[in-house]
């Protein structure tokens, strides 16, 4: 019997980095994307960074309306 690979399918992502999501009236930049979760950065008064990491499920509802 021959031996049969599997491979798992990749689903279509929809935000990727670089896009830019509104979170409490703050702007928020995707810079990077591993596996499922989503890094978000921004740069905050005074020169300090921010960064939180969020579900990309989570990430893509924040994504503003294509028209």
């Amino acid at each position: 019997m021959r031996e049969t690979t599997e491979f798992q399918v990749k689903k279509e992502v929809l935000i990727k980095v670089g896009d830019r999501v509104l979170i409490d009236d703050q702007e928020w930049k995707v810079a990077e994307i591993i596996d499922d979760t989503v890094t978000l950065y921004r740069e905050g008064v005074g020169g300090m960074s921010h960064t939180i990491h969020m579900p990309v499920e989570e990430a893509e509802t924040l994504l503003p309306e294509q028209a």
